[in-house]
């Protein structure tokens, strides 16, 4: 059975973990939080980052190489486009949300949910930034990439729906959600993938956990 190492609020462990659970594959999760890691974890994760994934004797970090280990380990239901030229759209649109669309969305969560977790007082100023300049250029990004309530590929849950919805969760769960008369297309995308059932009981665990 794999493991998975990483608190579950990382946007990048949802991943690996919505992937898992979308293919329905039993596995082992271990809270590891950066800043505080175990003892050897560098042994399983040389960066030092989650998440990480054992599976027997096999160590992988990094979500998006767990993620492509699953699709071939475990290869149904298919995670991936049908189409060749699809199917690199995807990895760029995960890539895309790894990246650009993570830093953007995760600053209300990060001074909203974690700062304060640290002991540290949210600095609203830097939500109030976030909001005017790098969030709306991640949401005009993506109004123009997705067609409303459908998922992006195939009529089917795709790496691509779970890379870009796992920083919306996190946004959410920072206060923050897509201003639906600014970004229509986005907003209705963004519940349509939330309203999947692996996603409402990911996001359900998750609320459990911060008590809510």
């Amino acid at each position: 059975m794999p493991k998975v190492y990483g608190v579950i609020l990382s946007p990048y462990v949802r991943k690996v973990l919505l992937a898992l659970e979308a293919k329905g594959v039993a596995y082992e999760n271990e809270a590891v939080f950066p800043g505080a890691l175990p003892e050897g974890y560098t042994d399983i994760s040389p960066l030092g980052k989650i998440p990480a994934l054992v599976d027997g004797d096999l160590k992988l970090s990094d979500s998006t190489v767990i993620n492509e280990y699953i699709e071939e380990r475990y290869p149904e239901p298919s995670l991936l486009p049908d189409a060749v030229d699809a199917r690199a759209q995807a990895r760029w649109l995960e890539e895309y949300a790894d990246t650009a669309f993570l830093s953007a969305l995760i600053v209300p969560f990060f001074q909203r949910v974690v700062a304060p977790m640290r002991g540290v007082e949210t600095d609203e100023a830097a939500i109030a930034e976030a909001e005017a300049e790098s969030i709306p250029a991640a949401l005009d990004y993506l109004e123009s990439m997705v067609n409303g309530a459908e998922f992006l590929f195939d009529g089917k849950l795709t790496i691509a729906d779970i890379a870009i919805i796992s920083p919306i969760i996190n946004a959410h769960l920072g206060q923050y959600s897509i201003d639906a008369s600014r970004w229509p297309n986005a907003a209705a995308y963004a519940e349509f993938i939330r309203s999947q059932d692996v996603v409402q009981k990911r996001e359900a665990e998750e609320r459990a956990m911060l008590g809510g």
